[in-house]
């Protein structure tokens, strides 16, 4: 039986290797994109199970070339930016895109606005297309959200939480992701359309301070901070043209929950806490690699 052919475009980024693997452990050895050129790429995706090339967004000719007969391709990059392949694939082959939950809880925010104005060309481009909604994605180093916090957690006596600390959570561990793509690719059922993503269940985002500490064996003290007054001081200081660790935009969404919107959602297997024990031995490794 022949394998079938599939492109994984951004494998030179951990979510993108990750699908690389979950293809390969499926025993379909897909091709495997990466834009920058570094040395570790092409061997990092050799390893996972992949067939490394060089290609950028930008370059349409290379890019209909690698996508002329696939059956199957998955665009890690942000929709904002992966628009641009929508469409180069054959219209009968799976495309999974990824936006983000973010644009069902706050379509006014101007990076959610670029966000589902995406959306609504790749479905126009690519009416097959699946576009995923992940919550949030973690457990890598540099994942930018829960490794981010568990580094300051490592670092200082005491971690800021914005807002009150109620709003629900529910992030998606990034191995996880890698399996629910595959199997997208793969599986005996494919229905094009928006599809939220999330971990196995809710919980509170202390709960989730809690664990992270926990999972880092950091001795420090929460201490929660109105988001409301210091939303209005990011805003005013955005509108003069400074900036901040975090946004107005992001301040504003401290209290909301951030549970996947919309019908079908896909949910993880792994835990929270399994996934953030996972994430502070990846931070170890890193901290002691060369």
């Amino acid at each position: 039986m022949t394998s079938p052919r599939i492109l994984v475009c951004g494998a030179g980024g951990a979510v993108g290797l990750e699908i690389v693997k979950s293809l390969a452990a499926r025993g379909v050895r897909p091709v495997a994109t990466y834009r920058t050129a570094r040395k570790t790429a092409p061997g990092a995706i050799e390893a996972a199970g992949g067939d490394p090339v060089q290609w950028d967004l930008n370059d349409r000719e290379t890019g209909a070339r690698l996508l002329a007969d696939v059956e199957g391709a998955a665009f890690t990059p942000i929709l904002t930016v992966a628009r641009l392949a929508a469409g180069l694939a054959p219209a009968t082959a799976r495309s999974v895109f990824f936006s983000s939950n973010n644009v069902a809880i706050d379509p006014s925010a101007p990076v959610y606005a670029r966000l589902l104005e995406a959306e609504t060309h790749v479905r126009q481009s690519a009416p097959n297309a699946m576009i995923l909604r992940p919550t949030m994605i973690y457990g890598f180093p540099g994942d930018g959200n829960l490794s981010r916090l568990m580094k300051m957690m490592r670092r200082t006596p005491i971690t800021p939480m914005m807002g009150a600390g109620e709003a629900l959570q529910q992030p998606v561990f990034f191995r996880d992701f890698g399996g629910i793509v595959a199997d997208l690719l793969l599986g005996d059922e494919w229905r094009p359309g928006v599809r939220p993503v999330a971990g196995p269940a809710p919980t509170t985002l202390k709960e989730v301070y809690r664990a992270a500490a926990r999972a880092a064996n950091a001795k420090t003290l929460t201490a929660s901070f109105p988001s409301a007054p210091l939303a209005q001081l990011c805003a005013a200081a955005e509108k003069i043209g400074l900036s901040a660790p975090l946004s107005s935009a992001q301040l504003a969404r401290a209290n909301a929950d951030k549970t996947p919107r919309g019908d079908r959602p896909l949910l993880a297997g792994t835990s929270l806490e399994d996934g953030l024990k996972a994430l502070a031995g990846a931070l170890d490794e890193a901290r002691s690699g060369p």
